[in-house]
């Protein structure tokens, strides 16, 4: 189950944001964009799943869109 849907821009601005459960806080949006470029940085490629501080993120991109 998702506790939260977020679309963002390239920069990690939220365009649309959905909180159904309540229980991740807003805060962990922010940590999405510099958490996938350390990745990115590290390992050359992304993988669509990344794991920090008991949040689960699970990304796609859609040409400016996350």
């Amino acid at each position: 189950m998702a506790s939260s849907v977020f679309l963002l821009d390239l920069k990690g601005k939220p365009l649309i944001a959905r909180d159904y459960r309540g229980d991740i806080p807003l805060t962990a949006i922010e940590r999405f964009m510099p958490l996938l470029q350390e990745r990115e940085d590290e390992e050359g490629t992304s993988l669509p799943v990344l794991t920090e501080n008991g949040v689960t993120y699970l990304h796609l991109r859609e040409k400016d869109v996350y």
